[in-house]
């Protein structure tokens, strides 16, 4: 993954031709799409904000190149740069004006909180574009199975579109971050060897940015309402991203090997709840100060 990096501080159309590249091997890998975006984090985050929107330019004009030719559909790099490239490009800029992860996060975080409120104001009818492949999905699991009946499905089913925008949001939100972090680890590894780790474990959000995040989803927890909900997914996502910051920054301070971290997502990954007990440590966490705590069991 570092030859690729090298390749993109060569130059803007070196880094242009990577990002449109995985752009459109994106739609066939999606983690590709995540690594496009990196592109445009790293060089706004070496070469600045400029530097980093002509790029995102040149990738458009690549993008939809290799579009043209390949699905005779141009138009389709536009969804890159609205999707990907520019919050990427956002939310790089900030991080480099701010050198706060935390910030740039909170920021992301606000951005796509007001996404989801535009999209159940001005289209609420964004979920029904789905309707039609969620009907054959519902169709098959009747003829499957017994276990529900057509409406409980049905109610189902219309819940999971009047949902589909918080869940659309959130990841996108979900691609940026990874795109964040793959971009600010190039950079470490360049110009600050050791430092996005650093930076990473030590992310602490605050107490003003729990509280939000708190009352948010007990509202959706006690009104039930789909768009609460999906404004709590965002946050939600926000406080995963927290909560595996202090595993990270636990499994340093114990010194423990680095196969505990692999076993830890192991575990969460069968048992989810284990990742919900590190959220509420994570809320807790500006109060607390975890971190600390633990460093101070092992002096």
């Amino acid at each position: 993954m570092l030859f690729l990096a090298r390749f993109i501080l060569k130059g803007q159309s070196q880094a242009a031709l990577v990002a449109a590249t995985m752009a459109i091997l994106g739609l066939i890998l999606p983690p590709a799409a995540w690594i496009s975006a990196a592109v445009i984090v790293l060089v706004t985050l070496v070469q600045g904000p400029q530097r980093g929107f002509v790029t995102t330019v040149l990738s458009l004009l690549g993008a939809a190149l290799f579009a043209y030719l390949i699905f005779s559909a141009p138009q389709m790099a536009i969804v890159f740069v609205v999707l990907a490239w520019l919050p990427a490009w956002l939310v790089a800029m900030i991080l480099r004006q701010t050198v706060s992860l935390a910030l740039s996060l909170q920021v992301l975080t606000a951005i796509s909180l007001l996404a989801v409120v535009v999209i159940y104001t001005f289209y609420p009818g964004f979920g029904e574009y789905w309707r039609q492949p969620l009907d054959q999905l519902v169709a098959q699991l009747a003829n499957q199975s017994n276990e529900f009946t057509p409406a409980e499905l049905k109610q189902t089913e219309n819940w999971i579109i009047h949902f589909l925008p918080g869940l659309f949001v959130s990841s996108i939100m979900f691609g940026t971050i990874l795109s964040l972090f793959l971009g600010r680890w190039w950079q470490a590894v360049f110009y600050n060897p050791g430092g996005f780790a650093k930076e990473f474990q030590s992310l602490n959000l605050g107490k003003i940015s729990a509280l939000c995040a708190i009352a948010i989803i007990l509202l959706a927890m006690l009104g039930k309402s789909v768009f609460m909900f999906a404004l709590a997914t965002v946050v939600f996502l926000l406080y995963v991203m927290q909560a595996l910051s202090l595993l990270h920054a636990t499994i340093r301070i114990r010194q423990l090997n680095a196969t505990w971290l692999f076993v830890v997502y192991v575990i969460m990954f069968f048992i989810p709840h284990v990742l919900l007990l590190l959220i509420l440590a994570s809320f807790a966490d500006p109060w607390l100060d975890i971190r600390q705590r633990i460093a101070k069991t092992v002096k």
